[in-house]
């Protein structure tokens, strides 16, 4: 009875899921995990988060605080693929085809751990009303891969680097404790921008970007529709105004005594 159940927790896994397998970084490729924060649990770690204002929607690990075993070096303007399998088979998908919806990609200061204004996007990518086609349908063309850019004018650092895939087809309605909704599928890596500029975007909360009824994340994937709306912030361009501050600094302000100036008598 437990190894019909196991199997079929797996074979809805490899049907439905998804999660952030690997990085290739530059030329070099990494294994299985390396410089990814810890996965849930061997089970369930393709599983989505589903309440918004939950912290595990933040990278899906057991715990707010894990940390990757390894930070991965990129040089600022370099090259990230992202490679999404939905399972830790061979020939596993991306995603399933069904999941449709957008691939968004995240950054925030390591130091930080996520917490606070401190995500800012590099890169997003919607539906295509041209091909009628979503992220996802572009991801699984690639064998789950998705390429991204550091920005060029990024301060040298520690960063989270935050992939994601937003599924639609059950955000029909906003997400109110049960299966509706929509699913998030993030996971948090870790790595060590080289080079670049003197700037740190200026950023939004993750929890909290997002709410239960955001126009995006509730969106009726069934009905006629000609265009979607990617939820949360612009993406990050090179050049756009931002902070200057270290990445690993934090926001304190300097404390500055007030000298009492002397009374005339």
């Amino acid at each position: 009875m437990k190894l019909a159940l196991a199997a079929a927790v797996l074979a809805l896994t490899a049907n439905g899921h998804t999660h952030l397998r690997d990085l290739k970084i530059g030329d070099k490729q990494y294994e299985r995990g390396v410089c990814i924060r810890p996965y849930n649990d061997p089970v369930t770690y393709t599983f989505p988060a589903k309440d918004p204002k939950d912290e595990f929607m933040r990278c899906r690990t057991a715990t707010v605080d894990a940390k990757a075993e390894k930070i991965c070096d990129v040089q600022a303007g370099g090259n990230v693929t992202i490679n999404w399998f939905a399972s830790d088979e061979k020939g596993a998908m991306g995603i399933n085809p069904s999941h449709v919806g957008p691939c968004i990609v995240w950054m925030a200061p390591l130091e930080s751990n996520g917490k606070g204004d401190v995500w800012w996007k590099i890169y997003e990518d919607g539906y295509d009303a041209k091909t009628s086609k979503w992220c996802i349908d572009r991801i699984n063309a690639n064998d789950g891969k998705l390429s991204v850019t550091i920005p060029s004018d990024l301060l040298a650092g520690k960063y989270m680097l935050r992939p994601e895939i937003i599924a639609l087809h059950l955000a029909f309605v906003p997400f109110s404790g049960g299966k509706e909704g929509a699913e998030y599928y993030a996971n948090c890596a870790e790595l060590n921008v080289l080079g670049g500029g003197k700037t740190v975007p200026q950023g939004v909360p993750i929890p909290g970007v997002y709410k239960a009824d955001t126009p995006g994340i509730v969106f009726n994937t069934s009905a006629p529709f000609t265009s979607y709306t990617i939820p949360g912030p612009k993406v990050y361009k090179v050049g756009d105004p931002g902070r200057t501050t270290k990445p690993d600094s934090g926001s304190k302000k300097p404390c500055i005594k007030k000298r009492r100036r002397r009374q005339l008598e």
